[in-house]
């Protein structure tokens, strides 16, 4: 973004999201992480920054997922994932601590296997305990293109240790959550536009090509979204050295106050392939076979500079080593990083074929908890975890019986697909007779159209009727569209009729019925 003619950095902005309170220590790690995954606790900085969320946590392992979005592309056309796998695995670490306890990463490694790139859908990363001891605590992550191919590997050793004074007992409940509404999207859900123009990697060595981007001519060509989200910028560039600087802003908190590592690793990823690109010769691109982080110290985040200094050598024909260090604004060394590259002929790398996207016909089901918030108030924090996990546990298991899928659950609501109309109203019945056992009503709608598919996702005008239709329902009610009652006619079901609706951003009225018994 441009403002007065001067470009405008994410990290500019006032910052969004927050960290956790001072309480948030005294759960234990499992703890903190379903309370982050059920919606209990405001979205992060670095959440709303890239889009990560966790969406799975047990003990020893969590499942994270982000959008493979052109937020985060690089200047190679591939996605900077090492924030992302590295959040994975410190968040698979947190569920082995104590109340009263934190994970300090201290070395990293990621072991990419073929580029990610931007496209629709979510990266999926799962990440699991190996070892831990009282000391210590070791763990791997898996990541997953929105195709399920695995195209990365990680792994990150933490120190366990103490908080430095002993954290007050969290509110019982836990206060509400209202996450701000912005009248600009969050940056990860922002285009960056990116014109590659004559494709000057192809035509000019990369020294060049970087030398006129820091003089401010190949604005548009390389890519700015990454310069815009981390707020780089290139201080000096020279054969096999780069410095680069990043701000150590509150956009890149995570868990507490300090920079997060995951945000460090980031920019010492952009420093090191920077400082490759001024080896790289017209026709040829770099390959990353291995990345490692060693973390020393924390970076307070004061807003001042952080600066990266990245030297790499050309150590036997096509294979480079890297070798940077990651400083504060007071000269304190925070980081170091070291990682091999080759370098291969552009020309002979597989080009991968653009797809349509795919469109299919799928009834959509959308439920959530009537009174959730009195639920909550109620039963307590932990009380209203488990009860909120037993009735994901019957949901699911009511929807593998109906042939349903789930598709995306968020704080007390589950939205899945069926191949037919009468088996999401069979699943929806079983689902709320399942959920009143447990002393709960759920509300439900359902409506059938065609979809997008987006990745892992489904998107498209069905899936925002569908959810409207779910908010006009009463407690209790399992509430369809007309293409829904039209569709099932001779499966023997009954439906009541509930008039006309507007649905709020859905042209034209709707008529709806309720799902007789």
């Amino acid at each position: 973004m441009k403002v007065n003619g001067a470009l405008l950095m994410i990290p500019d902005e006032p910052v969004r999201g927050r960290t956790p309170p001072p309480w948030f220590c005294a759960l234990s790690g499992l703890e903190r992480l379903r309370a982050i995954s059920q919606g209990l606790l405001p979205a992060t900085p670095l959440g709303r920054l890239l889009g990560v969320r966790t969406t799975h946590v047990v003990p020893g392992a969590v499942t994270l997922t982000m959008p493979a979005a052109e937020s985060s592309l690089g200047a190679n056309g591939q996605l900077v994932v090492t924030p992302f796998l590295q959040s994975a695995l410190e968040g698979a670490c947190t569920t082995a601590l104590s109340a009263g306890e934190v994970a300090a990463p201290l070395f990293f490694a990621i072991n990419p296997f073929r580029p990610a790139r931007a496209h629709p859908g979510n990266l999926l990363a799962r990440a699991r305990i190996l070892n831990s001891s009282r000391f210590f605590v070791f763990a791997e992550a898996q990541l997953e293109d929105p195709e399920g191919r695995h195209i990365a590997h990680g792994t990150l050793q933490a120190a366990i240790r103490r908080v430095e004074s002993s954290p007050p007992p969290p509110p019982d409940p836990l206060p509400l959550v209202e996450e701000p509404v912005y009248e600009t999207p969050d940056p990860y859900l922002r285009s960056f536009p990116r014109d590659l123009g004559a494709a000057p990697f192809e035509q000019e060595d990369g020294l060049s090509i970087l030398r006129r981007f820091m003089a401010g001519v190949l604005a548009g060509t390389m890519t700015e979204a990454l310069n815009e989200m981390y707020g780089l910028k290139p201080e000096e560039v020279n054969e096999g050295h780069v410095i680069a600087s990043m701000p150590a802003s509150e956009w890149f908190c995570s868990l507490d106050r300090k920079v997060s590592s995951a945000a460090i690793a980031g920019f010492g990823e952009l420093a090191s392939w920077m400082s490759a690109v001024t080896l790289s010769q017209p026709g040829t691109s770099a390959v990353g076979l291995d990345t490692h982080f060693r973390f020393l110290r924390p970076a307070i985040a004061d807003g001042r500079r952080l600066l990266a200094e990245a030297r790499i050598s050309e150590i036997a024909p096509g294979v480079l080593q890297s070798e940077s260090t990651i400083r504060d604004a007071d000269g304190e060394l925070i980081a170091k990083q070291s990682g091999a590259t080759v370098r291969l002929d552009a020309s002979q790398r597989a080009q991968r074929r653009q797809r349509e996207p795919e469109r299919i016909l799928a009834t959509l089901l959308f439920t959530d908890i009537v009174d959730s918030t009195a639920h909550a108030e109620r039963l307590g924090d932990a009380g209203w975890r488990a009860l909120l996990e037993e009735q994901r546990t019957a949901v699911r298991r009511e929807l593998g019986r109906h042939k349903g899928a789930e598709v995306d659950t968020a704080g007390d609501g589950f939205f899945a697909r069926f191949a037919t109309p009468a088996g999401a109203m069979a699943a929806a019945r079983a689902i709320r007779s399942a959920t009143q056992k447990l002393g709960i009503e759920i509300r439900a709608g359902i409506h059938t159209g065609e979809c997008e598919v987006d990745g892992n996702k489904l998107v498209g005008m069905a899936v925002h009727i569908a959810a409207r239709i779910q908010s006009k329902a009463e407690p209790g009610e399992i509430l369809v569209s007309s293409t829904v009652k039209d569709l099932a006619g001779g499966a023997g079901l009954r439906f009541g009729e509930r008039g006309e609706h507007t649905l709020k951003g859905v042209p034209d009225p709707w008529r709806l019925y309720t799902v007789l018994d």
